[in-house]
Order: C-alpha cells, then structure tokens, then sequence
C-alpha cells in the first residue's frame, strides 16, 4: 500500500486532481467541506473536519469505479477498510502503541462491517473520525503545559495568590503548593506529588531510574526539589516577621542555564493571600552589575547569599544578606577562591599587614574580561590578580611606598626601595593572562654620582636594551577611576 502526501494547496487542484483516470489509486479527501462528484473511478469523501489542504493517495486493489457520496455499495473490501483506517491513524498519532491499539480495534470493527452488505461510507467514516476526536482529546489532557522562567519572571511582581482561607500558618510545603498552582513548574510538581502521594513518588524515585529529590528540613522552613540531569530545581524557605506575617522566598534555576527565578512574598494571615513583595526583589541588585545572579537560601540560619557570576571567571562574587525580622540586610561581598589568592598575596610580599576590605573591577587589557584589584581601608596595601585563566592568578601587589598604574596593556607599581634606590615591576598581560614579568632596580651612589641600572626577568638578569624594549610594550598609563565595593571575607 502506498501513501502520498500531495499537500494539495487549494480546491482546484483536487477538481483537476478529480479529472485524472488514476486506476488503481484512490485520491482519499475526507477534510474537504463539499462532496466532489465521482469521475472516471476516483472517490472523494466530504468530511468538515480538518484543513483543506491535506489529501492523501492510497493504492486500490480492485479498478472497480468506487460508488458516489450517498450512494449505497452491496460490499465494502476488506482492503478498503483497512486502507482507510490507515490513512486515519496517520492522522491521530505517530506513537507506536496509538497505532497497536488502534489496529487491533479496527480490525475486530472490519470484521463486524463485512457483516452488512448495505452499509454507508458516511457511516464509517463519521465512526472513524470520533474514535480520532476522542483519541486527541486524551493525548490533549495528559499534556502538562509548564510555565517557563520568562513567564514568572515577567509576570510574578503583579500576581497575588490566594490559599484557602482557613491556613493562618501554613507550612513551606503549603507554600510551595499554591505558587504552583498559579505557576506551574516540574520541581513544584514533585513537592505536591511527594506530599500526596508519597508511595508514588518513592516509586517513581527509587534505584538509578529517580527523577527528582524533594527534601525538607526539621525545621519545616526550607525545602528544596532537585530534578535529575538537565531537569530544573527549586528551593524555597520561609521567615516569621516581626508582624506576624511570613516572608517566603522561592529560588528556581537549571543546570548550565543563565536563566533563573528569584521571587518573594508577604504572607498575611487576615487573608490567606500571598503578596509578592517588590521592594525586597529590587533591592536584590548585582554588585558589580556586570554579571548575571543567581541565589542560594539558607537551610539553616538567616544568610541569604546572591551570587554574580562576572564573565570569564570561575570565582564567584557572593553579597551576604541577612534576615532582620523584616526585610533581607545587605551585608558585603566575598569570593570563592579567596582564600587562594591571600595565599598568593603573602607568598609575594611575606606577610600580611592589613585586611583587604574593598575591591575593584578593571579590564585592564580589553578583553571583556576583568581584572580584581584588592585593597585595604586605608589604601596602604594592595594586590592585583587575573580572574579569567581558570584560577585566580597575582599579577602584582603594592604597598604603602610602592604603588600601581594601570597601563594600556599592563600593570605598573614603582615607588622608593629604599635612600637613593627606586624599583618598579612591569607586568604584561594578554587576554587575562601574565605574559611577561620585568623588575627594574636603580641604585643611586652618591660618593661616585653613578647611577646602577638593572633589569630581570624574574630571578634572570636580561640586559637593559631587554629589559627597556620588554617594558616599552604595556604603553601609557590609562587614566582609571575604579568603581569600589565593600568586601567582607
């Protein structure tokens, strides 16, 4: 049996289609809203129910002119029948299983129409196309239409959610339940269907074959839904305040996804109504404001951390905020990583005279990436590092005597070594990387009026033609006013 798609795109092409001595094949158009006249063998059915511009070919055994619309036929072939039914199943669906039990259902209602020797095509087509209606309809219902990120974001700030008006204290669980209600998402099905029925969930979640983890403190505050793979997540944690109303925050994200959901409510007992409270959602605002956020709630504790991803960096910034009674505090800003870099900071100048308190963000060679530059209160003491090679790299440090430049494709710190002596560090960066490191030292003799010039490339010497050429190459100092932020380890 063959099957063709003419994608007919009108009418008039099935009346010239109509015109054509086909033979054995039967141009089959059970969508269009007129009958069409039988023509040199060709049949054309007269159904109102889908586009008029789908038209199928099936091959016809016997060359017999097939009956017109309305007209009675004493037999319909079995081959017919079938060809008919499987023009229809094309139609309803392209699932194996739709096709197995449709096949088994039509053979049985072939066997009862050979039967009959007056039956109509009417008939059988009419009974065709509900077992077709009905089957979509199913398929239609067990469809699952989830809200995306971009709809909850768009829509969160201006949408209030009711939850029966009996729950004063609702519990994270019953939080959780009516946002998805309102925004229906993959993990806030998991936490409803763990809740309802649990002995499902754990069947659907047990061995190698789990799809999801629901887990909920002691406390009954937190609770977090963790799909498998490349499924989203949610976590959402609950505070009491002062006034007697609940802040809830619902935290949403995707594994390797820039995309994310931080939205938070006002729960007020008179009315069983969650508000969503704005003026904490904008206070929530980047530090830098150069790189997306996403946020980790607390399981435990009142620290909320954002975090700022920068582009090109691993290190994450992370701003600490922190539950008053009412409203998230903004605290500073730390680093993961931070603990290396200090690392390296002491390894370079011996010690560690103050904390850095405060930092800064330079692209200091232009290539989308920037540089960290730290520094204390007081500005006596500084350090300079490369965030976009995997780990955070020193580039130099400065200190109280000794002070940085940012030059056009470098960095410079020079100061006084010392009565008569003056040393400078030449630091030569491409695409967030140290590419070449030159110390210059000069020493002033005033018995001789001599001036010792020296120039190195770390613990090798290099002449000063070397050295005045390596240095040459960072260009001129770039008039730079950095933006600081608090920074709190």
């Amino acid at each position: 049996m063959n099957i063709l798609n003419l994608n007919a795109p009108s009418l008039k092409l099935v009346n010239i289609l109509s015109k054509l001595q086909l033979g054995n094949y039967i141009l089959f158009a059970p969508f269009l809203m007129a009958p069409r006249p039988c023509r040199g063998g060709v049949g054309v059915g007269s159904v109102s129910f889908l586009p008029r511009n789908f038209f199928f070919l099936y091959h016809r055994p016997d060359p017999s002119p097939l009956p017109c619309m309305g007209e009675e036929t004493s037999r319909m072939t079995f081959a017919e029948l079938y060809s008919i039914c499987v023009v229809l199943l094309y139609i309803v669906s392209n699932k194996c299983i739709i096709y197995y039990v449709f096949w088994k259902i039509f053979v049985i209602f072939a066997a009862l129409i050979k039967t009959y020797r007056l039956m109509k095509r009417t008939i059988i087509t009419l009974s065709f196309l509900a077992i077709a209606a009905f089957t979509q309809v199913v398929l239609a219902q067990k469809t699952v239409q989830y809200a995306t990120f971009e709809q909850i974001n768009q829509k969160w700030k201006t949408q209030e959610i009711s939850l029966p008006k009996n729950v004063s204290s609702p519990s994270v669980t019953q939080l959780v339940r009516a946002f998805n209600e309102v925004w229906r998402t993959e993990p806030g099905d998991m936490v409803v269907l763990k809740t309802d029925n649990p002995k499902k969930f754990k069947k659907l979640n047990s061995g190698i074959d789990a799809v999801s983890y629901v887990n909920q403190n002691a406390s009954g505050n937190f609770l977090e839904s963790i799909g498998v793979g490349e499924a989203p997540w949610m976590e959402a944690r609950t505070w009491i305040r002062s006034n007697g109303h609940r802040f809830f925050a619902v935290n949403m994200g995707m594994p390797d996804s820039q995309e994310t959901v931080m939205a938070f409510y006002d729960f007020n007992p008179d009315n069983s109504t969650l508000v969503p409270d704005t003026g904490i959602a904008d206070g929530l605002v980047p530090e830098t404001e150069v790189g997306r956020m996403s946020m980790k709630l607390p399981e435990e504790g009142d620290e909320v951390i954002v975090n700022e991803h920068i582009p090109g960096w691993n290190s994450v910034l992370g701003t600490v905020y922190t539950w008053d009674g009412m409203h998230l505090k903004r605290g500073g800003t730390t680093f993961t990583g931070f603990t290396d870099m200090i690392a390296q900071y002491k390894e370079d100048v011996g010690e560690m005279p103050n904390d850095f308190t405060k930092f800064a963000l330079v692209d200091i060679d232009d290539d989308g990436t920037p540089e960290l530059w730290l520094r204390t209160e007081d500005n006596y003491d500084g350090a300079y590092f490369c965030m976009g090679n995997g780990t955070p790299q020193l580039i130099t440090s400065e200190n109280w005597k000794i002070k940085g430049s940012v030059c056009e494709h470098g960095v410079l710190v020079a100061g006084s070594a010392g009565t008569g002596s003056f040393y400078a560090h030449y630091v030569l960066l491409e695409n967030s990387r140290v590419v070449d490191s030159i110390h210059y030292n000069s020493e002033y003799n005033i018995a001789t009026e001599d001036m010792k010039v020296t120039y190195s490339r770390g613990d090798n010497p290099i002449s000063i033609e070397e050295g005045e050429k390596a240095t040459a190459k960072l260009g001129k100092a770039k008039d730079v006013e950095p933006l600081w932020h608090s920074l709190m380890r």
